[in-house]
Parts: structure tokens; C-alpha cells; sequence
């Protein structure tokens, strides 16, 4: 038995494993679903004869479907019930995914597309305030749990280029959302007792001091939703017009076929690049339960900082290696922004909070797809990547001023 088996046997109970047993595939899936779009870029701007950022701004409705639906999914969750929310975002998905490869013409994909970004909106509402409400190890599950979504963002673009590499993008898209539905009837299947209810510290303040310091750490979420969506929607294409190490290394086995070797080297080098983002989890889900959550957020925000400017010039070697950095430091906040939004926010209140969370992280997010255009055009795409690094700043800059307005409260933790 491993280290994190024996870890995960005994730091939660069997109703805490039958929750994250159902919350972590569904993180998976939501992640994954929702970057599969920005692996087959390349391919569709030569499908459909466009521009990057024309095809790029095919993905703004599900991207921002996805942080506007967060706040209906947590009103349904709140209402019904967590496990059939999920399994309904989960068909939404993969019936979205295969519509927009079985009807691959630019209208109908962004309404198929649509379809994936009101799926995905389900997860983290749902998912999220299940763990905070019903697990006690809150930062260890968030991080176990957040793993399981970088592992689908990882993932995605290393399946989606393999099987467009062996196929085309529309059927590897159709293939996706054909899986998809077929896990979410499986999913029916897990056993989940939502009656569970641990008790939690409620916020250390209360009134409109509490919600004074909800908005600031709302401000950041735009900044924090900008730069990430920013990153990972140009991530593949960037990687695949900046490096050419990787690339030379696939074609130089002789059995593997040169098209569309350029695509599959990208995806996968991407791939690898987005799995460093799980050490990130599995570090920020302990720093969430081991230390203030203020502090925490600002050193990990202000150690992904330098790596996101140094994309912007680095090629090649250092471009991955910069890559990779930013996203396990990015990625490996998210455990620790979770708690900090738990800490600064009611129980009664937890599914309501993560769905404004998402819906000012990842649908005024979104509105990066039309930033990317303008600023590509009037310099370069590699500036695209210090207009990101200098959103990261102002994030930076905004949880400094949490830490001045909490600055009476002596401690923030799980």
C-alpha cells in the first residue's frame, strides 16, 4: 500500500471517501471537458480557414456559460441534491462535446460548446460545498480533490491530440462526449450520503465587516480568472509555435506518421506541462491546512508570478520549464483559495459563495478570448503573455489588500 493510500485510508472516514469518490472523477471530468476546446485549435483554424483568434472566440459562450451557470447549479444543489446535479452536468457535456463534432461548422459549435460550459458550470458549486460541508480534513480533501482536476486538464490535451492525430477533430470530439455520457450513467451507480454535515468554524467576523472582505477577495478572483483562462486557452497553440525540441523528438521515430506530428507534439509537451499542476494541489491542500490561508495565497500567487512574465521571452527548453512552473504555482492555489472563501463565509452561505467564485473567476474570466485579438494584433502573441503576467500582479496586489483589511483578525485558518 502506498504512502497516499494508507494517507487517504486514514484520514477519512467511509462516508468522507464515498463523497470524494464522487466529487474527484466529476472535477476530472469538468476540467477535462472544458479544455478539450484549445487542443484542437490548430486543427480547426485550418478546417475552417480562420485566424487563431477567430477560432478562439468560438469558445467565449462556453466559457462563460461556465462561470454563469455556477450560480443556478448552486440554487439546484441547495434545493435538490449535490450527486444527481453532478450527473446531470456530466451529460450536459458529453452531449454538448459530441454535437460539436458531429455538426463541425462554427455556429453550431458554439452552441454544442454551450452545452459543455453549462455542464461544467455544475461541478464546482456542487462538488465543493459538498467536501467543505461534509469532510473535516477540508484542506487535505480540497487538495486531493483538486488533483483530480488538474489531472483532467492535463489529460485533455494529450487526449484530445492523440486521438486527432489518429483521426480528425471531429471525431475525436465525438468519441470524448460518447465517454462522457456513458460515465455519467456509471456515476449513478456511487452510493453518496449528503445528509453528512460536519461541524465547521463559521466566518471569525461578521456583518459588513465579513462581506468587505468578501469583495476584495472577489476583485482577485476576476484577476485570478483572466490569467488562467488567458493561459489555458492559448497554452497549446503557444507551445506549438515557441517550441520545437519536443516536435523533433516525435518525428525522429520513423514509425510514427509526420502529420499532424506538429499538433500531437504540442498537445502532449502541454500535457506534461499541466501535470506539474498536481504537486501544486497536493502542496496548497497542505499549506491550506498548516498555515493562515492570507499568507498562503500570497506566496503562492507571488511565486507563479516571475513564470508567467518569463513566457512571454523564453523559447523552447525554458519556455516549458516556465510553463510548468506557473501552473504548479497557479493550480496549487486553488485548495487554499477554497478554504480561504470557507473561512471568510458562512455555512449557510457556501454553495452561494463558490458559485459568485465562478462566476467572477471563469465567466468574467472568459472575456480574456477578446482581449487576446487586440493585443496579439497590435504587438505579438507572445505579449498576449505580459498583459497576462501584469493581471497577475493586480491579483497579487489585491491580496495584499485583504491582508491590510483583515490585518485586526490574528489568524485564518482550516
Amino acid at each position: 500500500m502506498s504512502g497516499s493510500e494508507k494517507l487517504f485510508r486514514s484520514r477519512f472516514s467511509a462516508e468522507e471517501k464515498d463523497i470524494l469518490l464522487i466529487t474527484c472523477p466529476c472535477h476530472f471530468l469538468c476540467h477535462f471537458f472544458i479544455l478539450v476546446f484549445p487542443a484542437v485549435t490548430i486543427p480547426m483554424m485550418a478546417s475552417f480557414g480562420l485566424p487563431l483568434e477567430d477560432v478562439v472566440k468560438l469558445s467565449f459562450v462556453m466559457y462563460l456559460v461556465y462561470g454563469l451557470g455556477a450560480l443556478p447549479a448552486g440554487m439546484l444543489v441547495d434545493h435538490w441534491q449535490a450527486k444527481g446535479t453532478l450527473v446531470i452536468g456530466l451529460f450536459l457535456m458529453g452531449c454538448g462535446m459530441f454535437l460539436a463534432g458531429a455538426l463541425p461548422y462554427p455556429s453550431a459549435i458554439v452552441g454544442s460548446l454551450g452545452l459543455v460550459g453549462a455542464g461544467a458550470s455544475v461541478y464546482h458549486p456542487a462538488g465543493l460545498a459538498l467536501i467543505s460541508r461534509t469532510v473535516r480534513q477540508r484542506g487535505l480533501a480540497m487538495g486531493i480533490n483538486g488533483a483530480f482536476g488538474n489531472l483532467g486538464i492535463a489529460s485533455a490535451p494529450l487526449l484530445t491530440g492523440v486521438l486527432t492525430w489518429l483521426f480528425t477533430w471531429q471525431t475525436s470530439l465525438m468519441i470524448l462526449g460518447a465517454a462522457g455520457v456513458v460515465t455519467g450513467i456509471l456515476l449513478l451507480l456511487v452510493p453518496v450520503d449528503e445528509s453528512i454535515t460536519r461541524e465547521t468554524k463559521d466566518a471569525p467576523a461578521a456583518g459588513n465587516e465579513m462581506v468587505r472582505f468578501f469583495l476584495i477577495v472577489c476583485v482577485g478572483l476576476v484577476f485570478a480568472g483572466i490569467a488562467y483562462r488567458g493561459n489555458m486557452i492559448l497554452l497549446p497553440a503557444y507551445l506549438e509555435l515557441n517550441t520545437t525540441f519536443f516536435h523533433d523528438l516525435i518525428a525522429s521515430f520513423s514509425f510514427v506518421k509526420s502529420q499532424g506530428t506538429a499538433t500531437l507534439a504540442a498537445t502532449v509537451l502541454t500535457s506534461l506541462v499541466l501535470l506539474t499542476g498536481i504537486f501544486g494541489q497536493m502542496i496548497g491542500g497542505r499549506l491550506a491546512d498548516r498555515m493562515d490561508l492570507r499568507y498562503a495565497y500570497l506566496l503562492v500567487h507571488g511565486l507563479s508570478l516571475p513564470f508567467i512574465l518569463a513566457m512571454a521571452f523564453a523559447t523552447d527548453y525554458w519556455l516549458a520549464l516556465s510553463a510548468a512552473l506557473y501552473v504548479c504555482f497557479s493550480l496549487g492555489m486553488q485548495p487554499i483559495e477554497n478554504s480561504l472563501i470557507a473561512a471568510v463565509t458562512p455555512n449557510r452561505w457556501r454553495s452561494t459563495s463558490y458559485a459568485v467564485k465562478f462566476i467572477l473567476n471563469f465567466g468574467i474570466g472568459s472575456t480574456v478570448v477578446y482581449l487576446i485579438g487586440p493585443v496579439k494584433n497590435a504587438f505579438s502573441l507572445s505579449t498576449v503573455y505580459i498583459f497576462l503576467s501584469g493581471v497577475t500582479f493586480l491579483l497579487v496586489l489585491s491580496i495584499v489588500a485583504l491582508l491590510v483589511a483583515t490585518r485586526r483578525i490574528p489568524s485564518l485558518r482550516n
